[in-house]
């Protein structure tokens, strides 16, 4: 069976995103009034907010692929860094199996270690990369679904389109 990421998946992603806002509303708000302590004082407060969280995202984003690509070369992959539209991505590129439970931890990955590791930062930045790395992890999330319901034995194939599940 094989999971490729179309314009469907992007909406399930976006759904995700949502419920993870609403779930989450009172720790989100507590996030956002200590980031937003940080700017109360100048002019232009919601373009500078803005533009900062903007520029939070170039480096979660280089860090959260970086991690998956940590992950593929613990258990032996290739990688490949990219981009498709303004989605970055790590792609196993050697065409190796891996079986689920290591592609959960390659899925998974960027999500705990980041989460964990801002919890030694101040909470106005440390909160706000937690929260910017979890909304993007949606589609981390939604694969790791995905995968969950088939069983312990398949085998994960990483493809251009998404990925390959045998077995």
């Amino acid at each position: 069976m094989s999971f490729k990421l179309t314009w469907k998946s992007h909406v399930i992603c976006f759904l995700i995103t949502i419920g993870i806002v609403l779930i989450m509303n009172s720790i989100i708000d507590n996030i956002l009034i200590n980031y937003i302590q940080i700017f109360i004082s100048s002019d232009n407060l919601m373009v500078k907010i803005f533009i900062s969280i903007i520029f939070l995202m170039i480096p979660i984003s280089i860090v959260h692929e970086e991690i998956h690509g940590v992950a593929y070369k613990l258990f032996g992959g290739k990688i490949k860094y990219g981009f498709k539209g303004i989605y970055a991505y790590t792609m196993e590129t050697s065409g190796k199996e891996i079986l689920r439970v290591k592609f959960l931890i390659v899925l998974l990955a960027p999500l705990a270690t980041m989460s964990v590791l801002s919890l030694f930062l101040p909470s106005w930045l440390g909160g706000m990369i937690f929260l910017l790395n979890l909304l993007g992890a949606s589609g981390d999330i939604y694969m790791s679904l995905f995968i969950c319901k088939f069983n312990c034995d398949s085998k994960i194939t990483d493809r251009i389109y998404g990925f390959d599940v045998t077995g």
